[in-house]
C-alpha cells in the first residue's frame, strides 16, 4: 500500500474557470460543435431521456457502427473507452504488462509513466535528439513500443515511411497514439491490416471539440480488440454513459464542419508564430494544435505567471530539456491576439 502511494501520478493542466479565464493550456478544441449538431444531439437526448434508468449498451454499438463506417473497418476491429486515457490504460494492462520491454519516447504524454509505474511494467525511455525527434534505429524490434504521434508535448510526428518500417520489422506490439492526428495529418489507421500487432488510439477529445464527454477508441484487428474487451468487462463493463453515445454518432456525421475549423486553428497558429517570433521566440515546429516556445531571454515561469495574473493559462513543464519552455495551445484568433499582447507588455516590463 505505501508504494502504492509513492507513485507519482499523471498531473493534468490547472483548470480554470473558463468562463472568467482564458485557457490555453489543455489543447482543447477553441471552436465548440455547430449548433446544428448541438441541436441534432439535445433533440435526441429528449426522445430517449426515459431510457436513462437503464444501463447503456455495454459495446456502445451506435458509436461503432459509425466509426466502422467512417475509417472503413470491421465492428469487432473497434474499442471503445472513456476517453482515449482510458483506452490507454487498458492497453498497457492488456499488453505491456509482461516480460518484454516497453520503449517510450523521452518528453512525451507523462501519463505513460504514470500507467508504467502503477501496474510496474519494464520499460526503456528513447533518448531524443536536439530538435526533439526520435531515433527510430535503437527500437529493438523484439519489444513493445509505444509512440505519441504527434508527439506532445513537441507537436513533432515521425512520417508515415518511418512507421510502416518499424512496423514491418516489429515482432511485438506496437501503439500509436494519435490524439492529434486530426488536427495537420492523415490517421494511418491502415496500418493496422499490414500487421496484427498494430493499434491505433484515438479520441473525440481534441479535434472533434468533445473533452467533456470522455469518448476515447483503438483501432487493431479482431484478435487484439478481443483480449481489450475481456480487460475492459473485468473492470467496467459500462464505461460510456447514454448521452455520449448519442452524441458521438451525431458528431461522426458531421466531418465537413470539422475540416473548416482545422483550418482557421492553422491560419491562428501562423499568427501566433510569426509574432512570437518578431520577439525572439523559439518556436518549435508542431504539426498539431499547439506550438512549445521558449526565449532565452526571458523567464518562461514568470511569463506564464504574469499571464495567469492576466486570466490567461499556458502550460509549464518542470521537466529537464524543456524547463524553460512553455506549451501553447493555438485559440481563437482573438485569443492569440490577446495572449501575443499581454507578452509584449510582459517584454516591456
Amino acid at each position: 500500500m505505501n508504494k502504492l502511494l509513492q507513485i507519482k501520478p499523471y498531473k493534468q493542466g490547472k483548470q480554470p474557470n473558463i468562463f472568467l479565464n482564458l485557457k490555453l493550456n489543455t489543447n482543447e478544441n477553441p471552436y465548440h460543435v455547430n449548433i446544428s449538431t448541438i441541436k441534432e444531439i439535445i433533440k435526441e437526448i429528449k426522445f430517449f431521456g426515459n431510457i436513462l434508468k437503464y444501463y447503456p449498451d455495454p459495446d456502445s454499438y451506435i458509436v461503432i457502427n459509425e466509426l466502422s463506417k467512417y475509417y472503413n473497418v470491421k465492428y469487432e476491429e473497434i474499442f471503445i473507452g472513456n476517453g482515449s486515457d482510458d483506452v490507454l490504460s487498458n492497453v498497457f494492462l492488456t499488453f505491456f504488462k509482461n516480460k518484454k520491454i516497453l520503449y517510450l519516447s523521452d518528453l512525451t504524454y507523462s501519463f505513460y509513466e504514470s500507467f508504467i509505474k502503477l501496474y510496474k511494467i519494464r520499460y526503456k525511455i528513447l533518448k531524443i535528439n536536439k530538435n526533439f525527434s526520435i531515433n527510430i534505429k535503437k527500437i529493438k524490434k523484439n519489444n513493445n513500443l509505444i509512440i505519441n504521434n504527434p508527439n506532445a508535448p513537441t507537436g513533432k510526428k515521425i512520417n508515415e515511411i518511418k512507421i510502416k518500417i518499424l512496423i514491418l520489422n516489429r515482432l511485438s506490439v506496437l501503439v500509436i497514439d494519435e490524439t492529434y492526428i486530426d488536427f495537420n495529418n492523415k490517421s494511418l489507421v491502415n496500418l493496422i491490416k499490414i500487421k496484427k500487432n498494430v493499434i491505433i488510439i484515438k479520441t473525440f477529445s481534441k479535434f472533434k471539440s468533445l473533452a467533456g464527454l470522455r469518448i476515447g477508441f483503438a483501432l487493431s484487428n479482431e484478435y487484439m480488440i478481443k483480449f481489450m474487451n475481456s480487460t475492459k468487462n473485468s473492470i467496467n463493463s459500462y464505461p460510456i454513459n447514454i448521452i455520449s453515445q448519442i452524441s458521438v454518432k451525431n458528431i461522426i456525421k458531421n466531418n465537413n464542419y470539422f475540416e473548416k475549423i482545422k483550418i482557421k486553428i492553422f491560419k491562428n497558429k501562423l499568427l501566433i508564430t510569426k509574432n512570437l517570433k518578431k520577439l525572439n521566440f523559439n518556436i518549435i515546429e508542431s504539426e498539431t494544435n499547439f506550438i512549445l516556445i521558449s526565449n532565452r531571454n526571458l523567464n518562461i515561469n514568470k511569463l506564464c505567471n504574469y499571464l495567469n495574473k492576466k486570466n490567461i493559462f499556458i502550460r509549464k513543464f518542470d521537466i529537464p530539456k524543456i524547463e524553460n519552455f512553455a506549451r501553447v495551445t493555438v485559440g481563437k484568433k482573438e485569443d492569440c491576439i490577446l495572449l501575443i499582447n499581454n507578452i509584449r507588455n510582459f517584454i516591456k516590463l
